[in-house]
């Protein structure tokens, strides 16, 4: 149950009586634990009141433990630790902080504390210069302190570093990077501490003897001081390069500086950094050739591989005399891992290099591109982390790749399998990136993958299915499948699993032969995965029909009316999808009749052709109605100059036509319910194009007298009979009198 909090009163109570008293360690410990689980059970919009007198108690354990690491307060600091951030942040806690900082200065322990209480810049900003004089400490707590406090500082507060403060970091950080011993560290368990042991080296992560700079991929069995300082500073290295770049460059804008003056300030501000970091991160390259002894070491090679080429890659954006050196090892990194792992994750980073920087050493990435959007996803798209960081990277790029590549509409359909197989978690993503895939010659072949994208779910599912089965089993070229996985396996059914999941646009015919495999995938309907891809047809939809809009090309939406009156009626067979589809379709052909009132007249005979089958209408009542007005209302010359009279008849015709069938077929018991609505629309529609071409009024009343007469109407609810003959009467009458 939920503690109250007169019951949390109480316990604050008792930990601060015994919270200071050395003897009452271990009850305080259990306290102070019972603490902590209210505060991490408790729910965010009702977090506990803690009495400010605790909290600033706890502090002061911290800074206490901090300079004087008393035996057995141990437990105590960790447990005040977890209890303050789960607090943090919070206004009330700065002044404590603030007389803690102004007595005793900075703490080991009081510098994450500090860092969580971000809202608290004074009290940050004050602690600052300690953390930079710890990195000149002999004493390791300290130095690795306080590389991790500057660190997180630079991140928030960059504003608080000034051109000195970075430039100490900076070197220190070249020193540690360079300068790391080779030597291993001795045995710290050894019993006898006056023997001396063997001084071994470091070695290579395959055995050999390391004959170079130590690097977070060199192995020993015990590690010096410095060593550690050497892994933690390359862990921090990205980060802080990004965040010295960003301040250093806000400063010279600031200050108006030119382009030579911001080059000296940068040179400056780094320092040795730069170059020595450089070459620490070209070593790591060449050791993650050697081949690991370990899985766990395979892992760390790729890892560290991925945070070198991170760092080079903001290396090159700062000093541009380095791209050169550092292009050239990156393009034969990436010839090696292409032809030794082609989908390795670290090819994202180098991808990412390569758009970066290919074109200030005049290098056509393309080939990389084509690689890693076509092999690399196709194979890896189920890999989730991968595939984040390949979306990030397009999500990041977007307006660039877009503008300098081909990337989005040639490997478009190769892109939407991530989607199709992470639908949950990309939607968002793919609804930012889908106008940029969108132009003249993408935008059908997009409109029919977005119908089909549970499609594609299904298709990769069983094709992943086939993987764990026998791949010697084939069925037949004239046996009919059974089964979505018996048409993957069949010769006459694969080339429709290998178009759905093709990785290129512009390769084979759309519509050809959908039904089939509407049809074959019909067991993968209920798929979870099916389902919620099902769920995000409609609002890509609404997007990819917002994006054509925009266009305001009438002539070039013209020519999609027909295809999406063809797509309404082959559609996978999931109701909901279907429904929701349907419900879009007729929603948006009216809005583009509405604004682009030509293409009626445009496209007269595609809808015509479907308009006069009166069959169209089951199950898509509302697009067949809402197309029927649209012909009623924007056939006029006003709208388009070439809707002549005669433009005018034809539609006439076919909407009589039209018209005394549907009477016909509400004589008949088992009638659609639908009919006497798209009845009215074309008693409406009629009018309308009778009005804009006289001849026609005498045949539209009496068409219209066929209705009021109610002849056809006997089957009909009072209700419903009684607003047809009141709406044919209306309209009579309208039609007898124009003026």
């Amino acid at each position: 149950r939920e503690a109250t909090q007169e019951e949390i009163d109480g316990l604050c109570t008792e930990i601060r009586e015994i919270l200071s008293v050395p003897d009452k360690s271990l009850d305080c410990c259990g306290l102070l634990r019972q603490l902590f689980v209210i505060l991490q059970a408790s729910e965010a919009t009702s977090e506990p009141c803690i009495p400010q007198g605790l909290v600033n108690n706890m502090l002061q354990i911290l800074n206490t433990v901090g300079q004087q690491r008393s035996p057995g307060a141990g437990n105590r600091c960790i447990l005040c630790h977890m209890i303050l951030y789960e607090l943090l942040p919070s206004d009330s806690h700065s002044e404590c902080l603030n007389q803690i900082l102004a007595q005793d200065g900075l703490t080991i322990n009081l510098s994450s504390i500090i860092i969580m209480q971000d809202i608290c810049s004074h009290c940050v900003k004050e602690a600052l210069p300690n953390g930079v004089r710890w990195l000149q400490s002999q004493d390791f707590e300290k130095q690795k302190s306080g590389l991790l406090f500057v660190s997180a500082v630079l991140q928030l507060h960059g504003d608080m570093f000034d051109i000195n403060l970075m430039t100490d970091v900076n070197e220190k950080m070249a020193q540690w990077l360079s300068n790391a011993n080779l030597l291993q560290a001795p045995n710290p368990y050894a019993i006898n501490r006056f023997r001396k042991d063997v001084e071994n080296a470091v070695t290579e992560i395959d055995g050999t003897a390391n004959t170079s700079i130590f690097t977070a991929l060199s192995v020993g069995q015990y590690y010096t001081e410095d060593q550690f300082m050497n892994v933690f500073s390359f862990s921090v290295l990205f980060k802080w390069l990004l965040g010295v770049s960003k301040t250093v460059l806000f400063s010279a804008e600031q200050t108006e500086a030119s382009d030579d003056q911001q080059v000296a300030v940068f040179k400056h501000a780094f320092g040795s950094l730069i170059p020595k970091a450089v070459d620490y991160c070209l070593r790591v390259i060449e050791q993650c050739e050697r081949k690991a002894k370990a899985l766990t070491d395979t892992e760390l090679q790729t890892a560290c591989l991925i945070e070198s080429v991170q760092v080079l890659n903001v290396i090159c954006s700062l000093d541009n005399d380095q791209t050169a050196r550092i292009f050239q090892e990156v393009k034969r990194l990436n010839t090696r891992i292409t032809q030794e792992n082609p989908a390795s994750p670290a090819l994202i980073y180098i991808l990412k290099f390569f758009f970066h920087h290919s074109s200030s050493v005049v290098h056509d990435p393309q080939e990389t591109f084509r690689h890693y959007f076509i092999a690399v996803i196709s194979s890896q798209f189920k890999d989730q982390g991968l595939m984040y960081d390949t979306v990030d990277f397009i999500y990041n790029n977007l307006a660039q790749l877009a503008e300098t590549t081909d990337t989005l509409t040639d490997f478009f359909p190769n892109l939407f399998k991530i989607l199709a197989w992470h639908p949950r978690i990309f939607m968002n993503e793919f609804a930012f990136f889908l106008p940029a895939m969108m132009n003249w010659e993408t935008s059908v072949e997009i409109f029919h993958l977005l119908l089909d994208l549970p499609c594609m779910t299904a298709a990769l599912e069983v094709m992943e299915r086939s993987k764990k089965l026998d791949s010697s089993l084939s069925v037949s070229m004239d046996v009919d499948p059974s089964t979505s996985l018996e048409a993957f396996n069949s010769p006459r059914f694969r080339p429709l699993f290998n178009y759905i999941t093709r990785c290129e646009s512009h390769q084979g015919d759309t519509i050809d032969r959908l039904t089939s495999l509407h049809s074959v995938l019909k067991d993968c309907m209920s798929s979870t995965r099916v389902m919620v891809c099902c769920q995000l047809v409609p609002v890509l939809l609404k997007i990819w029909f917002e994006t054509v809009r925009a266009s305001n090309d009438s002539s070039y939406i013209a020519l999609l009316i027909p295809v999406i009156i063809d797509r309404s009626g082959i559609l996978y067979g999931v109701p909901e999808l279907i429904q929701d589809v349907h419900k879009i379709f007729a929603k948006e052909l009216l809005n583009l009749c509405k604004a682009f009132p030509d293409i009626v007249t445009l496209q007269k005979s595609d809808i015509t052709e479907f308009l006069q089958t009166t069959a169209n209408m089951a199950g898509r009542l509302e697009i067949y109605t809402n197309l029927i007005f649209a012909v009623g209302e924007y056939s006029a010359q006003s709208y388009c100059s070439d809707c002549t009279s005669d433009v005018i008849g034809k539609y006439y015709e076919c909407l009589e036509v039209i018209t005394y069938e549907l009477l016909a077929q509400l004589c008949s018991t088992d009638h659609d319910v639908g009919i006497p609505k798209v009845v009215s629309v074309l008693m409406s529609a009629l009018a309308k194009l009778a009005s804009r071409s006289h001849d026609l009024i005498p045949r539209a009343i009496l068409c219209l007298t066929k209705v009021a007469k109610q002849q056809n109407l006997i089957l009909l609810n009072t209700f419903t009979r009684e607003f047809l003959t009141q709406r044919a009467t209306s309209l009579i009458a309208l039609l007898k009198n124009p003026e």
